[in-house]
């Protein structure tokens, strides 16, 4: 199968018809100061889209922002929100920050130089910094510069996207091709899910740029969850999708090894994560309450065992 690429879908339009390269959809939940504070962050005159879950934000809120598009509806899962953000737009491409990330200064003028430059591109992944509830910069990631044509891009996010949503920007040729982000996920990989299945058909940009900060929250719902069976439960429908969407739709060779790197991950995150709160017997149990990943190497299962077994560290 070709790349999805529509680098010349726009070209058949008039001037006046053309849509913004860039569009920047924010799905947005209940906290309307830190949905200001993005809003306030992002300096551009490109299209925004606010897609406010369940009609929480103020009507004074939003005549603050005269220039965007709040959507409001009946409150709905995470990623139905995320695609009705997404799907509001009229942009070649799409970038979706949460409403509590950050932008910089020039942001978007690197984004748009980047998407400019690189016509045969159909998703892209910017650098990010993490960032704690107090805007403390706790760590960052930024990937090696490469433009990669299909599949070879799947290659370099094979164990999930190291990248962040508000990073990460995607044709919406691309998402219209992949159905948007699959709403059964409910508790993880949504993201990384569309993010493989888009790098897998299109041809894919790294760009060593840091352009956002993501916010990641010690309370946040990933801690609550990443040492549950759904989560597992998840991260299994999420290989097995991709793998199979991999045989039908690319000349990947995506192997059973690989689905067992990415199980064993998660497994010690979640061990992790119950270690952290003093949960030993918990994270024992939640060993035992999942399937063991045989075919991951034996690197990484000595790893996983070693995780389990040694004191945690201060």
């Amino acid at each position: 199968m070709s790349p999805p690429n529509t680098a010349t879908d726009s070209q058949s339009r008039s001037p006046l018809q053309r849509p913004a390269l860039l569009g920047i959809a924010i799905p947005a939940y209940k906290r309307e100061s830190l949905l200001a504070r993005l809003l306030d962050s992002i300096n551009t005159e490109l299209p925004i889209v606010v897609s406010d879950n369940g009609g929480y934000l103020s009507d004074t809120f939003k005549a603050r922002y005269p220039a965007v598009k709040f959507l409001s509806g009946p409150e709905v899962t995470v990623l139905k929100n995320w695609n009705r953000a997404a799907s509001s737009l009229d942009s070649e491409w799409i970038v979706m920050p949460g409403d509590d990330d950050l932008y910089y200064p020039d942001s978007f003028a690197t984004m748009l130089e980047h998407l400019q430059a690189h016509p045969e591109a159909d998703i892209a992944f910017f650098g990010h910094h993490i960032i704690n509830e107090q805007d403390k910069v706790t760590s960052s990631w930024q990937p090696s510069g490469a433009l990669l044509s299909a599949p070879a891009g799947f290659e370099q996010i094979r164990l999930g996207a190291p990248a962040r949503p508000p990073s990460i920007a995607f044709r919406s040729a691309l998402f219209r091709k992949l159905g948007g982000f699959n709403e059964t996920f409910a508790v993880t990989a949504g993201d990384n899910h569309f993010y493989q299945r888009a790098s897998l058909i299109g041809n894919t940009l790294f760009v060593p740029t840091i352009v956002s900060g993501y916010r990641v929250w010690n309370s946040g719902s990933t801690m609550s969850t990443i040492a549950s069976r759904a989560w597992m439960q998840e991260i299994d429908f999420w290989c097995s999708n991709v793998q199979e969407f991999a045989l039908n739709h690319s000349n990947y060779q995506y192997r059973n090894s690989l689905r067992d790197e990415i199980y064993t991950a998660n497994l010690r995150a979640g061990i992790g994560a119950l270690k952290s709160r003093g949960q030993y017997l918990g994270a024992w149990r939640h060993l035992l309450a999942n399937r063991y990943p045989y075919k991951a190497s034996l690197l990484s299962q000595a790893k996983l065992l070693a995780h389990l077994l040694l004191p945690r560290r201060k």
